[in-house]
């Protein structure tokens, strides 16, 4: 990187001198960066499939947890990856968990909960967004106005897990629009890597609205014992938290033990 810089360096400074070229390479240069940038959601090329691909080659997963399960394009990923496991799925709204229920409501696999996870057990107000439903929030809906309020039930995760006598989560995804910390407030103490050995959630311009950052998650899950990065095509970046990473781009970050961070990391 350094060779690199230092001969492109003058030539990029000349370049900044003539007013027309510096215009038109600026607006390249802004154009690039912003694809290069953008939340990418399709799995195959996301790093979404590697990371399950990877972590089942090293050691399969028994059970797993997909919080805002959606339509089920993340349940039919992992059943494709690990066919053996079991996935415990919540979704809190009620017209896409019928789009989720037609798809899985007969695999064995597959545990439905017409119901969200949350820091305390309560009925709360979200919205349903019309425009994608994989937009709707407890929190915010921040690219769509075409929302209509809605009202559903929640639990913590602790207290579901207590009542399955579930001691231990493969793999937990999390993804409901803003609320990802309350969600892990809500599992308690079961947030620690030896139960919960990764943890996959999103990251977003929402969370300039529920106002806890990417610096919160580092800070939470470093707590606990777990490394945190953001995910790539082919590997989790577990660089340390920087200010310059506070971008609201995502999407994807990983919380993952140290054993497995060895597997994950470039």
């Amino acid at each position: 990187m350094g060779t690199l810089k230092k001969f492109t360096d003058p030539i990029l400074r000349a370049i900044n001198g003539v007013p027309f070229v510096n215009r038109k390479l600026g607006t390249l240069a802004s154009h690039y960066l912003a694809i290069h940038q953008a939340p990418n959601y399709d799995s195959d090329i996301n790093g979404e499939r590697w990371l399950l691909e990877t972590i089942q080659k090293q050691t399969p997963m028994g059970l797993c947890f997909d919080v805002g399960a959606n339509r089920g394009g993340w349940v039919q990923m992992i059943l494709s990856v690990a066919p053996e496991t079991r996935v415990h799925c919540f979704e809190l709204s009620s017209p896409t968990y019928e789009f989720l229920a037609k798809r899985f409501g007969n695999n064995p696999q597959v545990v439905l909960n017409a119901h969200g996870l949350s820091n305390q057990a309560e009925t709360v107000t979200f919205k349903h967004c019309h425009d994608g439903d994989g937009l709707t929030s407890m929190i915010e809906v921040v690219s769509s106005k075409n929302t209509e309020e809605m009202t559903g039930r929640v639990m913590r995760g602790l207290d579901y897990c207590m009542g399955h006598k579930i001691e231990k989560i493969d793999f937990l995804k999390i993804d409901v629009e803003g609320a990802e910390n309350l969600v892990l407030e809500g599992f308690g103490e079961l947030i620690r890597p030896e139960l919960v050995p990764v943890i996959q959630f999103e990251y977003g311009y929402v969370n300039i609205v529920s106002k806890f950052l990417l610096r919160d998650f580092y800070a939470y899950f470093e707590g606990r014992g777990y490394r945190i990065g953001k995910l790539c095509r082919d590997h989790v970046d577990f660089s340390p938290y920087g200010f310059h990473q506070e971008d609201f781009i995502g999407p994807n970050y990983i919380a993952a033990a140290p054993q497995y961070a060895a597997w994950l990391g470039a």
